[in-house]
């Protein structure tokens, strides 16, 4: 039987319960797989150089569609995005969403530190760096409305998360919105934080995934969730697992905050038809509300 592949998030649950060996405690026989992100970056040529940066339109909701509920081919058997990218792609039947959990990313727009933006009404006109149909672009609109008319808001789709970090320190924008690790490299840096878009994440896998191996990673994540809690300084340099090594000269993870949370709460079918309503109103689909399947198809749970 083929090894059941675990996809990593930025976060700190799957390399604590590695190291603690609660998934082989859960008979899982296991290995973990990259999320490619090599579709979805701008290139340190256009970095580097003078003129404007080309909109990156592809991200997470497209990586599904590429692999079919895998985020990107050969990737993990289950994996996590944003649970607005989640639900609509387990809406379309590009993969199940899991209904059991979900997580908690802590997420903010930041500013260079000698930015004149001081709230975020400041951010008027301005480009703000996310990434394309992620949860980076989602939590802007949803953070921003709250402060400006959408004819206001304007977003910059800059690529991965580790793209909107290399765009955010050359300069080359105005303000970013990045969540977990991403953002304590710039916050060391001297970025600051000038609105919250701390957001929801989702679990979602390709159909015909064994779901008993999934209750087993996740009853996994719940141990390891723990441990992070009442110590979380025991665990923190697993970061640099996910940080790009371009950037470990930069930091001291020790400062670090805990990153992405896992919430053991189900992903109800009030806030799936309620996420539905949001993107559908903001036209963020090509689809409307009509394409796919009902709650109970879409989610595991």
């Amino acid at each position: 039987m083929a090894k059941f592949r675990i996809q990593p998030h930025g976060r700190l649950q799957e390399w604590v319960a590695d190291e603690m060996g609660y998934f082989r405690d859960e008979g899982l026989d296991y290995e973990f797989s990259s999320d490619d992100r090599s579709a979805n970056i701008v290139s340190p040529e256009q970095i580097r150089s003078e003129g404007p940066i080309d909109d990156v339109l592809f991200g997470a909701f497209e990586s599904y569609q590429a692999g079919g509920g895998r985020k990107g081919e050969d990737a993990g058997d289950i994996s996590c995005a944003c649970h607005w990218t989640v639900n609509q792609a387990a809406k379309v039947e590009q993969g199940v969403m899991w209904g059991k959990a979900y997580s908690v990313g802590d997420a903010a727009i930041l500013v260079a530190g000698d930015s004149d933006v001081k709230h975020p009404s400041d951010l008027a006109g301005q480009e703000v760096a996310v990434g394309y149909h992620s949860g980076s672009h989602y939590s802007a609109v949803q953070a921003l409305e709250v402060f400006l008319p959408q004819e206001e808001i304007r977003l910059k789709f800059g690529g991965a998360p580790w793209s909107r970090v290399d765009l955010a320190l050359a300069g080359k924008i105005s303000a970013v919105n990045v969540w977990g690790p991403q953002r304590y490299v710039l916050e060391q840096q001297g970025f600051r934080r000038v609105c919250d878009t701390t957001f929801m994440m989702g679990y979602i896998f390709p159909a015909g995934t064994n779901h008993a191996a999934i209750e087993a990673y996740m009853r996994a994540l719940e141990r390891a969730q723990m441990d992070i809690d009442l110590e979380p300084e025991r665990y923190k340099h697993h970061f640099l697992k996910e940080i790009p090594e371009r950037f470990h000269d930069m930091v001291d993870t020790r400062c670090f905050g805990t990153g992405e949370r896992v919430v053991f709460l189900p992903y109800t079918r009030e806030m799936f038809e309620t996420t539905q309503r949001w993107m559908h109103e903001r036209k963020l689909f090509d689809v409307g509300p009509e394409a796919g399947v009902t709650y109970e198809k879409a989610v595991f749970g």
